[in-house]
């Protein structure tokens, strides 16, 4: 697939909100990019509507960054563990609900 850890000021991990598209205001996650440097897109997933084995390859203008990182998921990305859906879609939620502690506010 081509994965690479991630460029263009987006990190693995971050939460990113699409602003164009059919999932307009929707958040997910950087798992990582693809393609050449002046033509790369981000792969982002939620767990649901694009699960991790087959990520949403966007735009990087079509999505806004959030100061929210999701530092286990950077982490298992990093260290070449399988990410769950389930265990994904949960933590998004949880910090969009601001109830997660191991979420990283960067700034």
């Amino acid at each position: 697939m081509g994965v690479t850890p991630a460029g263009h000021g987006f990190k693995v991990g971050d939460v990113v909100i699409v602003r164009r598209g059919k999932h307009t205001g929707t958040s997910f996650v950087v798992v990582g990019t693809e393609g050449e440097s002046g033509e790369s897109r981000i792969l982002i997933t939620d767990g649901a509507r694009y699960p991790v084995n087959k990520p949403k390859k966007k735009n990087m203008i079509h999505l806004q960054r959030t100061l929210m990182n999701l530092e286990d998921v950077a982490g298992r990305v990093a260290g070449g563990k399988p990410l769950d859906n389930g265990w994904l879609m949960q933590k998004i939620t949880a910090v969009l609900n601001n109830s997660d502690t191991s979420c990283k506010q960067g700034g």
